[in-house]
């Protein structure tokens, strides 16, 4: 009898015999059937068993995991658990939305979630690619949203080609997770193969005798299918070395070991018919959620929310466990767009602070935007402490350029290549042991989102300080945070030296033509390097390259252009 002709009764026959079905890791519920809209097809019961059902009622606790995953996504997930367990819950659903992210990270996670005392259920809502997929799989179940997708496994250097025995090293551990939570939760392993190595074919196939249906890769389909001995299909005999798979090692290389067979035996030989041929190899296999449902890696496909998910469980209640407050304010503190503001706010604030005595607001605003760069990257767990010796070396050789070394050359351009190196470096998650661990690789587009917002940062506080330089007394409300010396002060009252004093800009100044090149005059007040200084009977908004001026020393003027009047200290008064 074919196999398409028996599935229905099939599934008819294993429902009325069902017996109540263990919970995973050892515990036991009262018989629970999953909605008539779940479920699964034929082809899913008959190689998967359904494996562990979840009981109607439960209390459902959803955790979410977003974006890059990196060790403190751990930390947050076990205390999130913790905090759900503590409010009763009975399940815990891991919602996943992430590109991938760190080996290293998400095989512990995967581990974590395998070691659970209670049911658990990865909700694919939208994607969950290469790291996300390995913990999905970990997981009791699989449901997905509409419209998302997972798979794509490999693990990459961007912009290198690993050598075999470097992809060896990283695919073994990571090929092992996969086949455990292949056993422990009833996939397919060969789907996993086929989303981290290239070349690995997936084919459906059913037993001519018990109609259970597998998938396998295509070492397999020649013993179970074609009939050829496992030795034999296991060689390659396609002119493409070992069969065009290259094995789990990722090697180009013939590799003839029996190693590569999954599920093939001798007993197997030719008893099983071909349904049909899942993937092609030519890519890693990538599954839209109906994709997913149909080849068994997924139990529903239509779970696009909490009411959904509610519905498809049969659930007393369902609640979100988010991070804590200052998880979440420390992971916004550490987007690349946040930062970029905090570098504005850091370097205009000191800026603003260098033009007037004493401490005030724009050195509180400094302080705190550099704190919210430091801390907050330290409490996720992203920085490395050769990160904030980079920034500081960075901006101590910044500070001896401006305020030492005449113009800019070498120690400013470095300086500031520091700063920002250690500004993107610090949210960046990094691997590897040693006094200096650096960006893992996977995360390495996220190094250079992370260094663009730095620069960027960077400009727009030169833009800015630019703009201060030329009117931070005319701004409203910012002019009113500088301190006036008691000499200015009797400026402003138009009295000095007893000659009445006309308070005149740069620019009307210029339009009347009464300042030159060359002119000197006297400071009147502080230059940071703005300020105010007297030419003649008249007190002229002015600014210095950088030097700061005290009250009462003599200034020449060097440039004058359009209301910008530049001046350097000449002889004391």
């Amino acid at each position: 009898m074919r196999c398409s002709t028996l599935r229905t009764c099939l599934l008819a026959l294993l429902v009325l015999t069902i017996s109540p079905w263990p919970l995973s890791r050892g515990q036991e519920t009262q018989p629970a059937a999953l909605p008539a809209q779940t479920q699964p097809s034929s082809m899913t019961t008959s190689r998967r068993s359904l494996g562990a059902d979840f009981p109607s009622g439960a209390k459902v606790a959803v955790i979410k995991i977003e974006g890059m995953i990196y060790d403190f996504t751990l930390t947050s997930l076990e205390r999130r658990v913790d905090r759900a367990l503590s409010q009763g819950a009975t399940v815990i659903v891991i919602e996943l939305d992430t590109p991938g992210g760190v080996l290293t990270s998400a095989l512990q996670i995967a581990k974590y979630i395998k070691s659970l005392q209670i049911p658990t259920i990865a909700w694919v809502n939208d994607d969950a690619y290469s790291a996300g997929v390995l913990i999905a799989s970990s997981a009791d179940a699989i449901v997905m949203a509409p419209s998302s997708a997972t798979g794509d496994c490999a693990p990459i250097v961007p912009g290198q080609n690993l050598e075999p025995t470097e992809r060896a090293k990283a695919l073994s551990p990571l090929l092992a997770e996969f086949r455990d939570s292949a056993d422990q939760n009833h996939y397919d392993f060969a789907l996993f193969h086929a989303m981290c190595v290239l070349g690995v074919e997936v084919f459906e196939v059913c037993n001519k005798e018990t109609e259970q249906v597998r998938l396998v890769n295509q070492v397999d389909y020649r013993v179970m299918v074609q009939g050829l001995s496992p030795k034999v299909a296991a060689s390659g005999t396609d002119g493409k070395g070992w069969l065009g798979l290259g094995g789990p090692t990722g090697s180009t290389q013939a590799d003839p070991g029996a190693a590569h067979l999954d599920v093939a035996t001798e007993a197997d030989r030719g008893q099983w018919d071909l349904v049909r041929k899942v993937h092609d190899g030519n890519t890693l296999l990538t599954l839209t959620q109906s994709e997913a449902v149909e080849v068994g890696l997924a139990r529903s496909a239509k779970i696009r929310t909490e009411a959904d998910l509610k519905q498809f469980l049969g659930a007393a209640m369902v609640f979100d466990v988010e991070p804590t407050w200052s998880e979440g304010m420390a992971g916004w503190l550490t987007s690349p767009a946040v930062r970029a503001i905090l570098i504005v706010a850091l370097l205009l604030g000191a800026y603003v602070e260098f033009q007037t005595p004493g401490l005030g607001l724009p050195g509180l605003v400094a302080a705190l935007a550099l704190a919210a760069l430091v801390v907050a990257p330290f409490l996720v767990g992203l920085a490395e402490i050769w990160h904030l010796l980079l920034v500081l070396v960075g901006f101590i050789l910044l500070m001896i350029e401006i305020f030492v070394t005449p113009g800019f050359g070498v120690l400013g351009v470095s300086g500031i290549l520091m700063i920002i190196m250690g500004m993107a470096l610090a949210v960046v998650p990094s691997s590897g042991g040693g006094p200096l661990p650096l960006p893992d690789p996977a995360a390495l587009d996220q190094l250079e989102v992370s260094a663009l917002w730095t620069l960027t940062g960077i400009i727009a506080s030169v833009i800015g300080a630019f703009f201060l330089t030329k009117n931070l007394r005319r701004v409203p409300g910012l002019n009113r945070l500088i301190l006036t010396s008691p000499t200015a002060a009797q400026a402003d009252a138009a009295v000095l030296d007893g000659a009445a004093l006309a308070r005149t800009s740069g620019g009307d100044v210029v339009g009347l033509g009464a300042l030159r090149v060359g002119e000197r005059g006297v400071a009147v007040s502080p230059l940071r390097p703005a300020g105010q200084a007297r030419f003649g009977e008249r007190l002229i908004d002015v600014v210095t390259p950088g030097q700061w001026v005290r009250p009462g020393q003599s200034v020449v003027i060097t440039e004058v252009e359009g209301n910008r009047v530049v001046v350097e200290p000449g002889e004391p008064a």
